[in-house]
C-alpha cells in the first residue's frame, strides 16, 4: 500500500527542474556553464546533462538527447562546464537520488547561440541586416558541410520552430512570408549548426506610431532646450542693466559732494582776496592820517577795494 501510494504521489510530484545557460550567446573558444536547479532545493540529488541532436528523419523537427562525455554517472554538483563552444546547441539536464533511485522530470532545452561563423555551418541573413518590416520578403540561407539543412527559430517565450510555419523551406533556403516574427534564427543539420541571428521584425503601422509619437517629443525638447537658452540671455541682459544703472547712481551721488567743495572753495579764496584788499586799504587809510600835499585827496574805499 506503501509503495503503491507513493508511486501515485510520484506520477503528480514529480519536479520538474530549471536549466540555465551563461552565457547565452557566446564567441567561438568561450566557456559556457549550465546550472541545473530543483525545487524546492534539497541535498543528495545527482544531476545529468543533455545535449539536443537533430533528427532529420522526424518530420516534426524534434530532437533526440544524448549524455554529455563524462555525464554517464552524472555530477554532484548542479552545474556543468562546457569548455570551447564554438557553435550554436540545446542542452536539458534531470537529476535523480535514492534507492530506489528517483528520478525528475527533464528540463526544459536552453540554446546556447553562437555569435561566431563556423565554415562548417553558416547562415546568411538576406537582405543582409537584422532589423525587417513584416512587409518585406526575407531569405536565410544555410551554407556548409551538409546535404540536408533546417532553419529554425526560437522566439521570445524560449518555443522553437521550423521553417514550415513561418516561411518556405527550398533547399537550403528558408523564403519568409508576412508570418514571420522576432527571434533567434539559425540553421541545423544532422551533425552541425551554425551561427545564429537574433532578427527583430518591425509592424510598418507600429513604426509609423512610434514616429507620430517621436517627432512633437523632439519638437517638444528642441522647444524646451530654445526657452531655456533665450531665458539665460534675458537674465544675463537684465544683470548687465542693473551693473550699468547703480553705476550711473553712485556717480550722481558723488557729483553734488565735489561742486559742494569747489563752492566751498570759491567762497573761501572770495573772502580770502577781500580781506587782502581790505587790509590794503586800512592800511592806506591809516597811513593816510597825514596832512595830504596840497591838491592830494584821500582815497574813500568801498567793502571790496580802495
Amino acid at each position: 500500500m506503501g509503495h503503491t501510494l507513493f508511486g501515485a504521489l510520484g506520477l503528480f510530484c514529480v519536479p520538474r527542474p530549471v536549466l540555465t545557460v551563461s552565457p547565452s550567446w557566446t564567441s567561438p573558444g568561450d566557456s559556457v556553464t549550465l546550472t541545473c536547479s530543483v525545487e524546492p532545493p534539497s541535498a543528495g540529488w545527482r544531476f545529468f546533462w543533455y545535449k539536443a541532436v537533430p533528427d532529420m528523419s522526424s518530420t516534426n523537427n524534434y530532437y533526440t538527447f544524448e549524455l554529455l562525455a563524462g555525464g554517464t554517472t552524472g555530477t554532484e554538483q548542479d552545474s556543468y562546464i562546457l569548455h570551447g563552444q564554438t557553435h550554436t546547441a540545446g542542452y536539458k539536464c534531470r537529476a535523480e537520488r535514492g534507492d530506489p533511485v528517483f528520478y525528475t522530470q527533464y528540463s526544459d532545452v536552453k540554446f546556447v547561440w553562437s555569435g561566431g561563423v563556423n565554415p562548417a555551418a553558416s547562415l546568411t541573413v538576406s537582405p543582409h541586416r537584422l532589423q525587417h518590416f513584416s512587409t518585406e520578403s526575407l531569405s536565410l540561407i544555410c551554407e556548409g558541410n551538409s546535404a540536408e539543412w533546417r532553419v529554425k527559430k526560437a522566439d521570445e517565450d524560449g518555443f522553437v520552430l521550423p521553417c514550415s510555419y513561418w516561411g518556405e523551406m527550398t533547399g537550403s533556403t528558408c523564403n519568409t512570408d508576412t508570418r514571420a516574427s522576432s527571434g533567434v534564427y539559425w540553421c541545423e543539420s544532422e551533425t552541425q549548426s551554425s551561427n545564429a541571428a537574433n532578427i527583430t521584425i518591425h509592424n510598418p503601422e507600429e513604426a509609423a506610431s512610434s514616429s507620430v509619437f517621436l517627432v512633437p517629443l523632439v519638437v517638444g525638447l528642441v522647444s524646451g532646450v530654445l526657452l531655456i537658452i533665450l531665458l539665460l540671455l534675458f537674465l544675463r541682459r537684465y544683470r548687465k542693466s542693473e551693473a550699468s544703472s547703480l553705476s550711473r547712481s553712485q556717480r550722481t551721488n558723488q557729483s553734488p559732494a565735489t561742486d559742494h567743495m569747489i563752492n566751498q572753495g570759491e567762497t573761501q579764496d572770495g573772502h580770502y582776496a577781500s580781506l587782502l584788499h581790505g587790509d590794503s586799504c586800512l592800511y592806506e587809510a591809516i597811513g593816510g592820517s597825514e596832512e595830504p600835499e596840497h591838491g592830494a585827496v584821500n582815497p574813500v574805499c568801498s567793502s571790496h577795494s580802495c
